[in-house]
């Protein structure tokens, strides 16, 4: 099978450190190029993959993420206007893209089959945004999480597919050290103050990892996180995506503190806490009852009383229950076989 993907152009494939999506089409081309298929990857050429590279950029525009609307725009739509005519030039069976809206802004005028993954949230905008392709055979759309097709029903949906990681590079562990653990984003909709809130009202320790890049995280870490840093609760930077102290963090927590306030479509950093044996506690939002299974790796809960008693009663948790729902449910494997077979689908070749 000939399979083109198209990246956004702001990391690189994979990233070394932030970049959720460009891990997963990482994992996801080299694995399906390990099955056979031909793959070309439409990303900047910093990339480090199997596949074909076609590119506009050959640096990582993450830059722009923090300019004027017009700047980012620009970007985004020269990226992926100028791979969709290289593309319309090929002979490919599918289009896969996981772009946001100015993909599909371009694949609605090509004839060439188009897979596209909801990566992002179904609010209001989206869901807006969305709705215009309710009866349009000629995409067909993957979701992350079975939540995600509950948002908006009617789209031409051809299956959805969790997320997976790289298991081998995640040492499961049941030493648990004396510490929790926050990665990911730092923003309202991620809400790592409230995991700080929630370990200064236990006298625990808890170290703190991601990007604080852009103005609107840079502000919010300064007004929100930077007063409850001290000797217990710590932050240690951005750490790239598979490093050593990010699998030792993950693997050693004795929790991964999960307080979103959004409801996220999936979560990845949830799965990668459970693959190191590591239970996970999060608020009930988005696709976390589906990640995570309450009582047996971890606590999906309401308020926030709640999310400090389970914090208290994690011990419960056993590690093996955690290393083994990430093992069944979400492996990079299995979302490579998973995703051959939506392909195969829709050419009608099952």
């Amino acid at each position: 099978m000939k399979i083109a993907m198209v990246v956004p152009p702001w990391f690189k494939v994979p990233p070394e450190g932030y970049g959720g999506i460009e891990v997963i089409v990482s994992l996801l081309a080299d694995g399906l190029i390990d099955k056979g298929h031909e793959v070309t990857l439409c990303t900047v050429s910093s990339s480090s993959t199997k596949a074909r590279i076609f590119k506009v950029f050959d640096r990582e525009m993450k830059s722009y993420l923090d300019g004027p609307p017009s700047s980012f725009l620009d970007i985004a739509l020269t990226h992926t206007l100028a791979s969709y005519i290289e593309l319309s030039k090929g002979d490919y069976d599918i289009i896969h893209d996981h772009t946001w809206k100015e993909g599909l802004g371009c694949a609605a005028f090509i004839d060439t089959p188009i897979i596209h993954t909801l990566h992002g949230p179904m609010n209001e905008a989206n869901i807006r945004f969305y709705s215009l392709f309710k009866g349009y055979p000629g995409i067909h759309f993957v979701t992350i999480s079975n939540y995600q097709q509950t948002c908006l029903p009617g789209l031409n949906y051809a299956a959805t597919v969790y997320n997976g990681v790289d298991f081998p590079r995640y040492p499961y562990s049941e030493g648990k050290e004396d510490f929790f653990f926050y990665i990911g984003r730092f923003n309202d909709e991620k809400a790592p103050h409230l995991a700080c809130e929630v370990a200064e009202k236990l006298g625990k320790k808890l170290i703190l990892a991601g990007k604080v890049l852009e103005e609107r995280e840079r502000n919010y870490f300064d007004q929100y996180v930077k007063p409850h840093l001290s000797d217990d609760i710590r932050y240690v930077g951005e750490l790239a995506h598979w490093s050593e102290k990010k699998m030792r963090l993950f693997s050693r927590a004795r929790a991964f503190l999960n307080p979103i306030q959004w409801d996220e479509p999936f979560g990845i950093t949830m799965v990668e806490a459970m693959a190191c044996g590591t239970p996970v506690v999060t608020f009930k939002r988005g696709s976390a009852p589906e990640v995570i299974a309450h009582g047996i790796t971890g606590f999906v809960v309401e308020t926030m009383e709640d999310f400090i008693a389970a914090v208290k009663n994690i011990n419960e948790i056993s590690p093996q229950a955690c290393r083994e729902r990430a093992e069944n449910m979400f492996t990079a494997r299995g979302m490579v076989d998973n995703y051959e077979r939506v392909y195969m689908k829709v050419l009608g070749r099952e």
